[in-house]
């Protein structure tokens, strides 16, 4: 098939993603807050009069302290453990915030603990953060920021520290420690791995301020480096398996250039490896021009590439270019790279992609995409998706078809449904039905499967509430793979309150094939039957003047920030029945602040100071081949005692 003809097989528009959060701008008062009740507004609920009255004295603190007992996820054993995790931070006139966040469950011998000490001014002007225990190693800002080719940063058990300029100006950072995993819950845990990683890495701007502090753009000349030292760690990276150990090093250095709506960037990686040695270089450059955002670029990646042992994308050169186009009825983009291996047997191919979503009317859109890719085979996905309000909800159906040389042919449609529920509750489903091709040497047959997703949430009381999640698939072959997520909560009081989780997985997950030539392959599933429970006593507190909440200003009161980040596989920005949450992915307040998603993919920032706030998602921290939609970052406004709930969609590369 010659390239013209694919293009034009594939010219089916795509993808409307619109997902825009804003909340009310609050007027911030120089006196004491006072509540005002809005008519129609229900009262918040009273809770026991025995609570204890808020401590304004001291310094602004913060605390949690969790009690579980549970069993481990894959504990064949099903051995019921108790464990106990802690959150605590107090805001420091002189010597920053300090915070402590740990976990430990003796009885399956895992724990995490990282002490954290954030923007201590120094003599100079700089702002020096330390960091010790289990960590994400820090990056230079234009070193984290999406780009064509993505450089993993593996966590490690170890200690950091940042030291940087108000302005961004100048940064210089260091880390050493141990790889390994990180763990979500039901027990948290950092699983090690052999070896030891030790990271520089700085940055220095040339430009002028920039005018938004929350930004992650920097106008103006900005150049970065990082180097990294692996000593004894698995051949392989985290997703060695052979078992033995070698020594690695790479060094990525970049200069980018902001001038308005322009932005180039361009960055050189040398690796050394048990592949030998190896050589990457990439450009990548931004155009905005009203609703329209261009990008385009160049790489070349040698053979076997990597990131002090960590795989990266390699063995790849070509062009590429990217366009998008988004107003309020209609967003579309499409991509091409040309591109070809290095070395082997197909030194030339292509990789297309075009997305599109029309609002046709207040309640009905319409979205199409389609990925192409020819290179060592040809392998293509489609899909077409209706979203429409019907008298029930909100609702949609997508029908998705994929094929080629590297992978079985697939057809499948899927009808997903919000229903019609009391306020404060939420219900909904997706159905689908579909057929692949399944080969077991000598014939290949199709298959037939359905699959059944149930997702809801309610209020049992005042202070309590349920939520649980069932995704089921059955085949015409016998296969099954069941999921089962139920949780409570209960709120006992101000400062008390009890949560419980039942997990149940058997069966895996359909394989599906990374069509973007440039995304290393995911981690290879394995069969799972699996069971665990927990239930969580958790108590929270905070005290303190509080004279400068978290980001905040004096004479301010504090709010709370929690949010979910979800793999919107659909590409429809809202999360469906079928869509669960991103564990153990990293998010930040204000670029300044992190914390860690749970295995629902959810996050909190407690004692929030009002006004102007940004929360990002860290792409580096997600599992491939999903990234982060743009920059990853949401803008809103806080208000003083009020919770902001925002949902981050992440999507695949393909």
């Amino acid at each position: 098939m010659s390239l013209r003809a694919s293009v034009r097989a594939v010219v089916v528009p795509v993808l409307g993603l619109a997902c825009l959060l804003n909340a009310g701008a609050a007027l911030a008062e120089t006196l004491a807050y006072v509540d005002r009740e809005i008519e129609g507004l229900a009262p918040e609920p009273v809770l026991a009069e025995r609570d204890e009255v808020y401590n304004p004295d001291g310094w602004p603190r913060f605390l949690r302290v969790d009690t579980k007992v549970g069993t481990q996820s894959l504990d064949p054993d099903r051995k019921t453990r108790l464990g106990y995790s802690l959150f605590g931070l107090i805001e420091t006139p002189n010597h920053g915030i300090l915070s402590v966040d740990g976990s430990i469950t003796p009885g399956a011998g895992l724990s995490t603990l990282t002490l954290r000490q954030r923007d201590l001014p120094m003599d100079g002007g700089w702002l020096v953060s330390n960091e010790l225990g289990v960590i994400e190693p820090p990056t230079p800002t234009i070193l984290s920021l999406p780009s064509r080719v993505f450089v993993p940063s593996p966590a490690i058990r170890g200690a950091s520290t940042d030291w940087r300029r108000p302005d961004n100006r100048f940064q210089l950072m260091a880390s050493s420690g141990q790889p390994g995993f990180l763990d979500v819950l039901p027990a948290e845990g950092f699983s090690r791995l052999p070896g030891t990683r030790t990271r520089v890495g700085g940055q220095w701007r040339l430009g002028p301020p920039p005018v938004d502090p929350l930004s992650l753009r920097l106008p103006g000349l900005s150049l970065a480096f990082k180097a990294e030292e692996a000593r004894g760690v698995s051949q392989g990276g985290n997703f060695g398996l052979s078992g033995r150990l070698v020594d690695a090093g790479s060094q990525l250095a970049a200069v980018r250039h902001e001038a308005g709506k322009r932005r180039i960037q361009g960055q050189w990686l040398q690796s050394r490896s048990s592949a030998g040695q190896a050589q990457g270089l990439w450009v990548d450059a931004e155009l905005d021009d009203g609703p329209w955002r261009h990008a385009a670029g160049a790489y070349r990646l040698d053979p076997g590439l990597a990131w002090a042992e960590t795989p990266v994308a390699s063995n790849l050169q070509g062009v590429y270019a990217r366009s998008a186009w988004r107003s309020r009825q209609v967003s579309v983009d499409g991509s091409l790279d040309l591109l070809g291996n290095i070395t082997g047997n197909s030194n030339r191919g292509y990789f297309v992609t075009s997305n599109a979503r029309w609002r046709l009317s207040s309640t009905d859109s319409l979205g199409a995409g389609a990925a192409l890719r020819d290179l060592n085979g040809q392998d293509w996905s489609h899909y077409l998706d209706w979203r429409s309000r019907n008298r029930w909800g909100p609702a949609g159906a997508r029908l998705e078809v994929a094929g080629g040389d590297n992978q079985a042919a697939r057809q499948q449609i899927t009808y997903d449904q919000e229903w019609p529920v009391p306020l404060g509750w939420q219900f909904g489903s997706s159905l689908g039905l579909g057929r692949q091709d399944v080969n077991d040497g000598t014939t290949t047959t199709g298959e037939r499967f359905w699959t059944l997703a149930l997702s809801g949430s309610a209020p049992l009381t005042r202070f309590s509430s349920a939520r649980g999640n069932l995704q089921t698939e059955r085949s015409s072959s016998g296969q099954e793979r069941h999921s089962l997520n139920l949780g409570g909560s209960w709120r006992l009081s101000t400062r008390w309150s009890l949560e419980g989780y039942y997990n149940r997985n058997i069966g895996r997950s359909r394989q599906v094939l990374v069509l973007d030539p440039l995304a290393p392959p995911p981690d290879p599933l394995t069969t799972v039957a699996d069971r665990s429970f927990f239930v969580l006593l958790r108590y929270e507190t905070t005290a303190g003047s509080r004279d400068v909440p978290l980001g905040g200003k004096p004479n301010e009161g504090g709010g709370t920030v929690r949010g979910t980040v979800f793999f919107d596989a659909n590409r429809s920005g809202v999360q469906e029945a079928s869509e669960p949450g991103v564990p153990g992915a990293t998010v930040f307040l204000d670029n300044r602040y992190s914390v860690r998603t749970d295995d629902q993919g959810r996050f909190e920032f407690p004692f929030v100071g009002p006004g102007a706030r940004a929360v990002t998602v860290r792409n580096d921290t997600l599992p491939l081949p999903w990234t982060v939609v743009d920059d990853g970052q949401i803008r809103f406004d806080l208000r003083v005692r009020e919770t902001t709930n925002l949902s981050f969609p992440v999507q695949r590369s393909d």
